[in-house]
């Protein structure tokens, strides 16, 4: 059971671009903050024609060691922890829900998910029915018509749990470990959850409609994409605003027809896809009508020009280029940093603003934290940094210095056997991970080749 939980004057087309971007989108969407990372759920085992083939696996050095899951946890097998998920005393029902997972495949079978279904709309006291939701949440049964079972107690519990309730949100919480299965709540968590009291059930929402709202074979969700950039974009928590923009660019554009088995992806819906673009052209004001930002959160702004790129290719060109250039002339630390992971996400495409990079780089003042970013926001602009190439070189030198004269001090304290002050080991490894940070770069931008003959070359800074 494993652990659950995308310029210039010309551009590339709308699919090249959708296929660019898709590359690297989720992997920043899910580094912003762990609080927004759900797992996956764990899947059924593989059939009976992979398991014969155990014998000539063990053999085989790369693979992975097979897991071998206990069949008993603190002296109770899994029959025993079951009969304790109907004990009169809470605790135990509590401590018996959260301990199923743990036994591995076994847990996915029908006994087990029955019961758990039955304990779903049995269970009275809040905090285990959220142990049990999250267990759901948690183990991919082995019968789906109990997954989909389950799935629909969820969303009721979405669609009809007591608002600002705690019971509400873990069930909007399990519905996005069922990953893209889910796509079945997204009626409920696109209903009456979305006005909910509590800014954190509205968040979850958003986050949720990011992990469900992908269809293998359709595409983005229309519903998802429309809550998302329409309500819960608008939402007066910034932190909401922030996840529902961020579940817009994990998902993407809505796609014009049905993908192919192991076909390519599907050219993008323009009029639908232009849906979302006037909805974040409000967010993010338009120049040529000379309308004002409606948003006021310069990193909430940032994700917005973001998505907006994400869904018309045509919108990578000056204005917001520009701004995200504005951005890292902040004095907020955290602004700087989310500008510079959008431009990290256009890659070469935001190749013209490579001497602003530079700057931020090269800012002496700047915390190491801005420092790092920078280095790796220009490893991704990749062939479109070369030009930077001595000035991550000139650092890198600079760095190594005073590196060997603090280690050089840290062997004559070893051999006097003095004790080591912590702000020096603390310098220490602050170098030592700057001066990584750097030749990872450095070799990564020299063996890069452009990625697109449409991105105009950078001049030198």
């Amino acid at each position: 059971m494993t652990s659950r939980s995308p310029v210039g004057r010309r551009i590339a087309p709308r699919g090249a671009f959708a296929a660019l971007l898709a590359l690297l989108v989720a992997a920043v969407v899910d580094a912003q903050s762990c609080e927004s990372t759900v797992p996956v759920r764990a899947q059924p085992p593989k059939d009976k024609k992979d398991s014969d083939k155990k014998d000539s696996d063990k053999k085989d050095p790369t693979k992975p060691p097979e897991i071998k899951w206990p069949t008993d946890i603190n002296g109770k097998d899994i029959a025993a922890v079951m009969k304790d998920m109907e004990d009169t005393d809470p605790v135990i029902r509590e401590f018996a829900a959260r301990t199923l997972p743990a036994f591995g495949p076994p847990a996915q079978k029908g006994a087990v998910s029955k019961l758990l279904i039955k304990r779903m709309t049995a269970e009275k006291d809040p905090g285990v029915r959220i142990a049990v939701y999250n267990t759901v949440g948690q183990i991919s049964f082995d019968n789906n018509a109990d997954n989909v079972e389950a799935l629909r107690l969820l969303s009721e519990a979405v669609d009809k749990g007591l608002p600002g309730g705690i019971s509400r949100v873990s069930a909007v919480q399990a519905i996005a470990m069922f990953g893209p299965k889910g796509q079945g709540a997204i009626t409920a968590l696109t209903g009456i959850a979305m006005s909910d009291p509590a800014y954190e059930t509205r968040r979850s929402i958003a986050n949720t409609l990011g992990r469900v709202g992908m269809h293998e074979e359709a595409g983005p969700n229309m519903k998802a994409l429309t809550a998302l950039a329409d309500v819960l974009a608008k939402d007066v928590s910034a932190s909401v605003r922030m996840e529902a923009l961020q579940s817009l660019m994990l998902l993407g554009p809505p796609w014009a027809e049905v993908k192919k088995p192991n076909g390519p992806q599907p050219p993008i819906n323009v009029k639908a896809a232009d849906t979302i673009v006037a909805f974040m052209k409000f967010r993010v004001g338009d120049p040529k009508t000379k309308r004002p930002a409606l948003e006021k959160d310069k990193q909430v702004e940032i994700w917005a020009r973001l998505v907006l790129m994400r869904f018309d290719p045509k919108e990578v060109n000056e204005d917001n280029l520009d701004a995200f250039a504005r951005f890292l002339t902040s004095t907020e630390v955290g602004v700087k940093v989310q500008a510079l992971q959008a431009i990290a996400i256009l890659g070469e495409l935001a190749g013209k603003k490579l001497n602003d990079v530079v700057r931020v780089f090269e800012d002496g003042t700047a915390p190491q934290q801005l420092t790092i970013a920078s280095i790796t926001t220009l490893m991704a602009m990749g062939a479109g940094a070369k030009p930077a190439l001595p000035n991550l070189k000139k650092m890198l030198a600079d760095k190594k210095k005073p590196f060997d004269e603090k280690m050089a001090e840290i062997k004559k304290l070893e051999a006097a056997q003095k004790q080591i002050e912590p702000q020096l080991a603390g310098e220490v490894i602050a170098l030592d991970n700057l001066i990584k940070t750097l030749e990872a770069a450095i070799k990564h931008i020299e063996n890069a080749k452009p990625m697109s003959p449409a991105v105009d070359p950078p001049k030198k800074p």
